[in-house]
């Protein structure tokens, strides 16, 4: 029998704040992570760090990302971050810690808006996602558009207004996957 079918299934609710949208060239900036159950209603834990880079060019930043991660407080707390505590090895280590933890205990799907590009992101922590995530994923960008096709009345993009650090975003997608579970349960 397949290890994973005697886990239950979770959410592992997954963002990136970077320097940019190039999964290649950007920089980790940030990550947050949320395990929630499938329905997305019980909290396993969470984690968030800042992720500081051995060197940040802000020159080589997206002018957006610039702007987003200055008005948003993240370069500043890069900025007043410790090396030590918050290096790319050190931020890998509390994640595989966090994920070592979680998939004993779980199946982990990972989930969130555009979750390739997060799971690229955690690759370029040295991790290998697919030592703890399943294949499966759950992308609500998927369900957002799939919604728009029904003609779904509801505005889905009206909260979608956050200061783009990984807590609101999780939490923001956590959300809107509540709302579209009532939305197709037929209550529109």
């Amino acid at each position: 029998m397949n290890e994973e079918a005697d886990k239950p299934d979770a959410l592992l609710w997954l963002d990136f704040e970077t320097t940019g949208i190039d999964r290649a060239s950007s920089l980790p900036l940030e990550v947050g992570m949320e395990c929630t159950d499938v329905l997305g209603e019980q909290s396993f834990g969470s984690l968030t760090r800042i992720i500081r880079p051995a060197s940040l060019d802000l020159l080589d930043m997206s002018p957006v990302a610039f702007s987003m991660h200055t008005d948003n407080g993240l370069l500043f707390e890069l900025l007043n971050s410790s090396f030590r505590n918050d290096s790319i090895g050190a931020v890998a280590n509390a994640v595989e810690e966090y994920l070592d933890s979680l998939s004993q205990r779980f199946t982990l799907i990972p989930a969130g808006t555009n979750v390739d590009f997060d799971m690229a992101f955690l690759a370029r922590l040295n991790l290998r996602p697919s030592a703890w995530l399943s294949y499966r994923k759950f992308d609500l960008t998927a369900l957002r558009r799939y919604l728009t096709f029904l003609q779904c009345p509801e505005d889905l993009y009206k909260d979608h207004q956050s200061p783009h650090r990984v807590r609101d975003c999780i939490q923001r997608d956590i959300n809107d996957y509540r709302r579209y579970r009532e939305l197709l349960k037929g209550k529109w």
